[in-house]
């Protein structure tokens, strides 16, 4: 009997703890299925907001803040500019105006351009940043050009004088003509490239303009020597910007104040709106009708570009903008642009710049004045348009709105009339004269494409990735439902049966 007694219980213990095990299994197999369900669902739920959460995280990563990934890159870029300067050489200056200007392009004087953000302030209350750009150019030593080119042009210092002599009273403007002719001043001047570019040169006329009150030379900066970028080296050349940071929202580097005014005062109406981009931050989502701003500070306006075509650059897609025959076109075509033309605009595709330049006859045009009035070509002789050599454009990366490829290309032109009153200019023709033309060129290198791929392969799979989580999640949790197995009361029988055995056995066997 009491050999019974412990098999039983024995038995009974062994069953018991079975069923503890059972019951300990069952339980991790449910923790298991709510554990995989939540996953399932968790997944699911980021694949649906995947490009909420893309856009959330990249703007934090864009924000022009400190600790941001943009923002060093931002205050002192890294990415090579080439500033490439074209000139207009003047080969028949000594028959003009008999014969129409004939011009031979020679360059490019190519300078290496750096640029860095300073005097930053943050205005944290409405997220915006205020800074100036200090930019400086250095030779590059690999050019085929030589800054000791003479280079024949059109005498500019002399032409400025004329244009704001233009609404001078008789007596005022016929001492102007004498006094050009006794600083010994002609239409044309011969000087090295050198000197026309970074160097200057001096000229009596300018030390002349000294003596003379603001408002006769337009609040124009007084200077010692002339030169197209004299004295702009390692300056700060586009003023005061204040844009977007980016930490509000929006995109970051938006226009916003320009000098401290919000808004452009060398136009009216709908012309002076500051509106765009500064030029670093492009919008996001870009499509075929989309269109570029920008606020452009040797331009003083803004820019819109429209769309051109499409293309892979190593393996990333991008959309092509540009400037085009519509930009720079007059109000006969383009009523919106008839606040821009503040005074002479006889030609489509031409911007007259003139008032933020202190009234000098400056006017902007595509290089070879590509998308022009035809009419400009009929003075002169040399121009050869060509989109693929003179095109202003921004290939962009549509989705991220990465620049990739950069081209900013305008030219300078100077604008001339007949005056009866000065001798130097009484039979010169009504035309815009080619002086020089830019390019400023920069595309971005191989380790920041790369990072771009992955950056935009994050954005095209990475909702794909999260709902195969949430599949593989679902089979999972599906799988371990259905081997759940159900509490075994057939072993429970066996113990019972069993034990009524063992009993009969000792009532048989006693001893």
């Amino acid at each position: 009997m009491q050999r019974s007694s412990g098999a039983t219980t024995s038995m009974l213990m062994s069953a018991s703890l079975s069923g503890r095990m059972r019951g300990r299994t069952i339980r991790w197999r449910w923790i298991a299925i709510c554990g995989g369900a939540l996953l399932a669902l968790t997944a699911l739920a980021t694949s649906l907001a995947w490009t909420s959460i893309f856009d959330s995280v990249l703007s934090l990563q864009l924000a022009l803040t400190p600790n941001s990934r943009s923002y060093n890159s931002w205050l002192a870029p890294t990415v090579p500019i080439f500033f490439d300067i074209y000139m207009f050489n003047w080969t028949n200056a000594d028959k003009f105006p008999e014969e129409k200007p004939n011009f031979e392009e020679l360059g490019p004087y190519r300078y290496l351009e750096r640029r860095k953000h300073v005097n930053i302030t943050y205005h944290p209350n409405n997220g915006t940043i205020g800074y100036r750009t200090v930019r400086s150019w250095v030779w590059d030593p690999s050019n085929n050009a030589s800054l000791d080119d003479n280079i024949t042009t059109l005498n500019v210092i002399a032409a400025s004088a004329i244009y704001r002599a233009r609404f001078w009273g008789y007596f005022q403007q016929k001492g102007l003509s004498m006094g050009l002719a006794m600083f010994g001043h002609g239409i044309s001047i011969s000087k090295l490239a050198r000197e026309l570019l970074f160097e200057g040169y001096e000229d009596g006329l300018l030390d002349f303009a000294k003596t003379l009150p603001a408002s006769t030379t337009g609040g124009a900066p007084l200077v010692d020597r002339f030169g197209w970028f004299y004295s702009r080296n390692n300056t700060d050349t586009d003023g005061y910007m204040e844009v977007s940071s980016g930490t509000a929202d929006g995109l970051p580097g938006q226009i916003l104040k320009w000098n401290h005014e919000d808004h452009i005062s060398f136009y009216n109406g709908e012309c002076a709106k500051l509106s765009g981009s500064a030029g670093e931050f492009m919008p996001r989502n870009l499509t075929e009708e989309s269109k570029l701003t920008m606020f452009v500070p040797d331009l003083c306006r803004t820019v819109n570009m429209e769309f051109v075509d499409s293309g892979l650059m190593d393996g990333l897609h991008y959309h092509k903008y540009h400037v085009n025959e519509r930009t720079f076109d007059n109000s006969s075509t383009s009523p919106e642009n008839t606040c821009y033309c503040n005074g002479p605009c006889a030609w489509g595709g031409v911007m007259n710049v003139s008032a933020c330049r202190f009234g000098s006859p400056a006017f902007i045009t595509l290089p070879h004045f590509l998308h022009g009035d035809p009419a400009l070509q009929e003075y002169v002789t040399g121009m050869r348009p060509d989109p693929d050599k003179h095109s202003f454009y921004f290939a962009v990366e549509p989705k991220l709105g990465v620049p990739l490829d950069v081209a900013g290309r305008f030219q300078f032109n100077v604008y001339v009339e007949p005056n009866d009153y000065i001798a130097l200019y009484e039979k010169v023709p009504r035309m815009l004269f080619p002086i020089f033309w830019v390019e400023q060129k920069a595309k971005v290198d191989e380790r920041i494409v790369s990072e771009l791929r992955t950056v935009r392969a994050i954005l095209d799979w990475g909702s794909t990735v999260c709902a195969c989580a949430a599949v593989a999640f679902a089979i999972i949790v599906t799988v371990i439902t259905c081997y759940t197995s159900k509490p075994d009361y057939k072993k429970a029988k066996d113990i019972i049966h069993e034990k009524t055995k063992d009993e009969a056995e000792i009532k048989l066997n006693p001893t």
